[in-house]
């Protein structure tokens, strides 16, 4: 694959040297930055999303803990870890893409925890951004958390798995204690779909194997770094926002937005269940607004690779052709 863009770089946000990529094949193709959720840097798994990188140019932010910008700093960085620090930190990076790659806006992608980040940079800086996407969406966490937790439960009897239902019933319904709680819970309601095991079982290995013996001009690993554990990197920063995120509701930041609003959900999705995201997909009030269900995916939607760039062509780019003309 010939790349006209093609970086690894450091910048400075706010005083901490934080990681960011840049790859794509042509340079009038729409930007688009990937937010994943706390502690989760995407970075270094370039090589799977490389098939986007025909249609759009790919941004890949490296958060504080997470990825190179944790293991450039370790424990070093004692800024505030909050999704107040992430969205400052996250218009800032915008600002530098644009800049970088002389164009106006972008669009912004985020995934699960980091639909929280993504609602905020739109909220606060639209002229920013040329669309928002977000997969595995979060809405009013308290609510999806308990209709997760029944819709699990019913099926674990259905399936008669009485590992899952004694485990799921001696937690309870939440909210829960503590992070180690709510992994138990995560684990069946963030459990890949057969269609999502079957795709990740294909490309993972090729893309971990170039993490290991990566080619000599592998420009989205930062040179001289070794990665964290990343689930180890997401439980912790999961920890230090938790607070924050279970009492979140996204009809507080309020329902207008000045640009097109996407959720892209797997129609199986248990831990970001899709009843909320449609009620608040209706009630936004924005140029454009559209739920896309992926049929036989949960959480993990976008690893489907090449059927979410395929939701993100049909859907999202007319609405950027369509925005342009009318400004």
């Amino acid at each position: 694959m010939s790349r006209m863009i093609d970086e690894g770089l450091f910048v400075d946000v706010h005083g901490v040297e934080q990681w960011i990529t840049l790859r794509g094949e042509h340079r009038d193709n729409p930007v688009l930055l990937m937010i994943p959720g706390p502690g989760a840097g995407f970075s270094a798994l370039a090589p799977y999303f490389e098939s986007w990188e025909r249609d759009y140019t790919l941004a890949q932010w490296d958060q504080p803990r997470a990825g190179f910008t944790l293991a450039k700093h370790g424990g070093a960085d004692t800024q505030p870890y909050t999704f107040e620090r992430l969205a400052r930190d996250g218009i800032a990076v915008a600002e530098i893409i644009c800049r970088r790659l002389g164009v106006r806006r972008i669009i912004v992608l985020g995934l699960s925890g980091g639909t929280i980040v993504a609602l905020n940079l739109v909220k606060q800086r639209p002229d920013l951004f040329s669309a928002y996407v977000g997969t595995g969406q979060i809405v009013d966490w308290a609510r999806q958390d308990a209709e997760g937790y029944r819709l699990l439960l019913r099926r674990a009897r259905a399936n008669n798995d009485t590992t899952m239902l004694t485990e799921l019933e001696g937690i309870g319904p939440p909210p829960y204690k503590d992070t180690a709680t709510d992994a138990i819970k995560s684990k069946y309601s963030g459990a890949p779909t057969a269609d999502e095991q079957r795709v990740m079982a294909t490309l993972f290995p090729v893309v971990f194997g170039r993490i290991m013996s990566p080619p000599h001009d592998a420009h989205y690993l930062a040179k001289g770094l070794a990665l964290s554990d990343m689930r180890a990197a997401a439980t912790a920063a999961y920890d230090a926002v938790r607070e924050a995120l279970i009492h979140f509701d996204a009809r507080r930041l309020g329902l207008d937005f000045e640009v097109p609003m996407f959720c892209l959900q797997g129609a199986e999705d248990l831990m970001t269940v899709n009843d909320d995201v449609r009620d608040y997909v209706n009630e936004l009030r924005a140029p454009h607004k559209e739920l896309v269900l992926f049929e036989g995916c949960g959480h993990s939607a976008v690893f489907l690779r090449d059927a979410f760039l395929d939701k993100l062509n049909r859907h999202v780019r007319p609405a950027l052709a369509n925005a342009a003309s009318s400004r």
